[in-house]
């Protein structure tokens, strides 16, 4: 794997723009006998991916926010550094939502895989994938996790750097209620003056934009009315 991981790490270096980089992606995902390549940027409500998975796959992934719930993403985030993962064969007793995400995930040939997570900083993570339609790998040389890690943090470094455009991304939803108490928190107003303007009780004003704050992944209210603002949700 140490010599496949220096191949991917000098393509990559020589790319000049998003398709260069998704070559490389496609070259390296055959040449080392998987199907699919997925990079995805773990990042509150800015998630997104960038992926030859199936596009039906792609938009219900984020749909229906499987990201919440895929133990390939609690495994990364808990470890930090390469691992094999098999929906045949999950490390930990699943539930039937997790069940059914990998039975759904099998329909479309993705039953196994590889995945490189990173921190890219302020709370984010990326996380590089290679699938297979494999119930299981067998992948006896993975020595390098160190030069696994280097590698995927070039391809983030490089999709980041050249402005990428996702493949799909998730696409988080307000109620009008939500956004509305939103939209005057953004424009300075407080509880108290929300719950005035919209004739609420201040402990409904208070679960409208908690709920707010749940849905965009935010740490703070303040945080929730920028990525609202960003994402033009109010």
């Amino acid at each position: 794997m140490s010599d496949k991981l220096d191949g991917l790490i000098e393509e990559v270096s020589l790319s000049s723009d998003q398709r260069d980089v998704s070559r490389v992606l496609r070259r390296v995902t055959a040449r080392w006998g998987f199907q699919y390549f997925c990079y995805l940027r773990l990042s509150g409500a800015k998630t997104y991916a960038l992926s030859n998975y199936p596009q039906i796959w792609q938009k219900r992934y984020f749909e229906c926010s499987y990201y919440r719930i895929d133990p390939v993403i609690q495994n990364s985030m808990s470890k930090k550094q390469m691992f094999v993962w098999s929906g045949t064969a999950p490390q930990a007793k699943p539930s039937r939502q997790v069940l059914r995400f990998f039975e759904e995930a099998a329909e479309l040939g993705i039953r196994s895989g590889i995945s490189i997570p990173v921190s890219v900083g302020f709370g984010s993570t990326a996380i590089l994938t290679f699938a297979s339609g494999q119930a299981r790998l067998a992948i006896e040389d993975l020595d390098d996790p160190i030069k696994a890690a280097a590698a995927a943090t070039l391809v983030h470094a490089y999709l980041t750097l050249l402005d990428a455009v996702p493949t799909s991304t998730a696409s988080p939803r307000l109620t009008p209620r939500q956004a509305l108490c939103l939209k005057w928190s953004a424009e300075g107003k407080t509880m108290e003056e929300i719950a005035m303007l919209l004739r609420l009780a201040k402990t409904s004003v208070r679960f409208h934009l908690d709920e707010a704050r749940t849905r965009l992944d935010a740490m703070t209210l303040q945080q929730a009315t920028a990525i609202a603002t960003t994402l033009n949700l109010v």
